[in-house]
């Protein structure tokens, strides 16, 4: 079947050779995890940073970079000229919401350094991702075959895709506002 002809469907299409990715539910999903550990930054770090890989692993939905990959074999080059500086701005954009959405979702229940650490290493692994590409080598090089292995294949369409990470980040925060009480 051509990898186009489930995209028709508005369900799923096979992950293409220039992955994107999205960071909001990463630091939804990290923050929750530290509010945990309101005590102990280096657990909330831990569980924020392994979560992006369990994330990574259910079929969801990335917004399009255009100049930057994190494809096999792709070497990116800082140059910067206009894509660059767009998909920067996005990506920056797209962290900031999400740091923003963790502290303020879970400020309450342990201090905001412990959430703001939970959701950057919750983030963390997509921006190693690129240091990789500038410089593959050990460590990076170990953790980028992990994450391609671990990331799943399928990739949602954008109606399904968007509203499955909501909900998924919706039953983390309230599965560890349950665990709290």
């Amino acid at each position: 079947m051509p990898p186009d002809s489930s995209h028709a469907k508005g369900y799923v299409r096979e992950e293409v050779a220039k992955p994107e990715m999205i960071l909001t539910t990463h630091a939804v999903v990290g923050g929750a995890l530290a509010s945990l550990f309101p005590a102990n930054p280096i657990v909330a770090i831990a569980a924020g940073f392994v979560s992006h890989f369990a994330i990574d692993a259910i079929p969801h939905w990335d917004y399009p970079l255009q100049s930057i990959s994190v494809a096999k074999g792709r070497r990116n080059h800082l140059k910067w000229e206009r894509p660059i500086v767009q998909d920067a701005a996005l990506i920056a954009f797209d962290a900031c919401v999400g740091l923003a959405l963790a502290v303020g979702l879970f400020s309450a229940h342990a201090p905001v350094v412990v959430i703001m650490l939970g959701a950057i290493a919750g983030m963390l692994p997509d921006p190693l991702q690129f240091v990789h590409s500038l410089h593959p080598h050990e460590p990076l090089a170990t953790l980028q075959r992990f994450h391609w292995w671990i990331h799943s294949k399928r990739k949602l369409d954008w109606p399904i895709g968007i509203s499955s990470q909501v909900i998924f980040a919706a039953i983390v925060v309230w599965v560890t506002s349950a665990l709290r009480y």
